[in-house]
């Protein structure tokens, strides 16, 4: 009975590293091959969600933003790679059916010009260090950010709602990126339009 127990781990182990090592070879595979192997690519994008994530949520933890949305990634055939996520800028006060409440301080309109500025940075900063990850796209595709900012006034006041788009090929990030004395060189091929 043991060694049945001990060959099915075998087995196993073996089924374990077949997968290991095979996916890698099975993307390098379809990258040669001009191909875009969606299943490595999907993990790609979940992973570099997850920082994008990590640096929304470290940007806006201490303030009275709010993530509405995580960042989630799509693979976009002949474009490339697009993120998308949304913050509620205006936390601070909140219509109930019992009316308003207000959550802290109102936070100015420098202050959230600073705040998002400062997002920017960082989301800049995350191409910059971890782009280059997306390795199943091509030279030609674009990996883009896009950023819904939700400034929901209180009733009879407009909103200011504002998307924000961060832009970059991927041949510039595989050229330029994670080298710090070239960031301002990448800085400049990065293309940000906001509306």
């Amino acid at each position: 009975m043991a060694k049945k127990g001990c060959s099915k781990r075998r087995i196993m182990l073996l089924f374990m590293a077949f997968w290991v090592f095979t996916l890698p070879l099975a993307a390098q595979k379809a990258r040669v091959s001009g191909e875009t192997n969606l299943v490595a690519a999907r993990i790609e994008i979940e992973q570099f969600g997850a920082m994008l994530s990590n640096v929304v949520s470290a940007s806006f933890n201490s303030s009275p933003f709010a993530l509405v949305q995580k960042p989630k990634g799509a693979y976009l055939q002949g474009y490339g790679v697009a993120f998308q996520f949304v913050v509620n800028i205006h936390r601070a006060v909140l219509n109930t059916p019992f009316g308003q409440m207000r959550r802290g301080n109102e936070i100015t309109p420098e202050a959230k010009k600073r705040l998002i500025d400062d997002l920017k940075e960082k989301l800049i900063q995350t191409l910059s260090d971890n782009g280059a990850s997306l390795v199943q796209l091509k030279g030609e595709d674009t990996v883009s950010i896009v950023a819904f900012i939700e400034d929901q006034k209180i009733p009879d006041e407009p909103n200011e709602n504002k998307v924000i788009t961060i832009s970059v090929l991927k041949k510039d990030l595989d050229e330029l990126a994670g080298k710090a004395d070239r960031i301002n060189e990448f800085k400049q091929r990065i293309k940000i339009i906001e509306y």
